[in-house]
């Protein structure tokens, strides 16, 4: 929580001195690809989606050419989270393998401070955009798929498979909430925008924690790794004329 408050001092400090004015708002829509970042477990991505509509506000009064540059945008979007993860426990002389994924729908509301730097060429209205600022998410529905298997030994109780909703299982439920940081740099060329998005999350995906036993009875129990995404998305605006 304390990067977040980190995150907002800093939006506050970028504002320039003046009013707020609405500028335009639009909508945005993309992929890319989402993952748990684990240091235990063995973690691959999945494809993940976003879309939404976003509202941009400028800043008239002030008195530097970065008033002219900077707006805040804000927004709501749906967002896809989730992971594929893969653990190899040993049991004795044998072993198992855990493994499955994890797919997650967020509604989120980020606050981006965004900074417009337009290319000194010859053709005017090409912008290069950088945004920074925290979001909130909070999940809505989801799923999850686990099987543990033993190669050697395919009779044992210990295997299974599992599916069902990724918020309520007992095995390993996710948090609904989740509050982090995006980072993006993107053009911008008349109305329509193509931004890469870097998402992180600061809170723990998962409700319990990992406890992974070694061959001689030793535990280690680590934290259930923490949401991540880089997302490609392509925007369209609706200017206030």
């Amino acid at each position: 929580m304390k990067k977040t408050f980190f995150l907002l001092a800093v939006l506050v400090a970028l504002i320039p001195a003046g009013r707020a004015q609405f500028l335009n708002y639009g909508f945005r829509a993309g992929t890319g690809m989402a993952v748990f970042v684990d240091d235990i477990s063995r973690n691959s991505p999945i494809w993940a989606f976003n879309f939404g509509g976003f509202v941009n506000y400028g800043f008239t009064g002030g008195q530097s050419l970065m008033a002219e540059n900077f707006m805040l945008q804000t927004g709501l979007n749906v967002v896809c989270r989730g992971s594929r993860f893969s653990d190899v426990l040993e049991k004795g002389l044998s072993l198992s393998i855990d493994e499955g994924s994890y797919k997650a729908w967020y509604v989120q509301l980020p606050i981006l401070a965004t900074i417009r730097y337009e290319l000194l060429i010859r053709d005017p209205g090409h912008f290069i955009l950088f945004q920074v600022g925290p979001a909130v998410s909070y999940g809505v529905v989801g799923s999850y798929s686990e099987r543990k298997i033993s190669p050697y030994m395919p009779q044992t109780t210990w295997n299974y498979a599992d599916n069902g909703d990724a918020f309520s299982n007992e095995h390993k439920p996710l948090n609904r909430l989740d509050v982090g940081a995006i980072i993006g740099v993107g053009y911008e060329r008349h109305d329509l925008s193509v931004m890469l998005h870097f998402d992180y999350g600061f809170l723990a995906v998962s409700k319990s924690k990992d406890i992974l036993k070694s061959g001689d009875g030793d535990k280690a129990i680590v934290p259930g790794g923490n949401n991540l995404a880089l997302v490609l998305s392509v925007g369209y605006q609706i200017p206030f004329r």
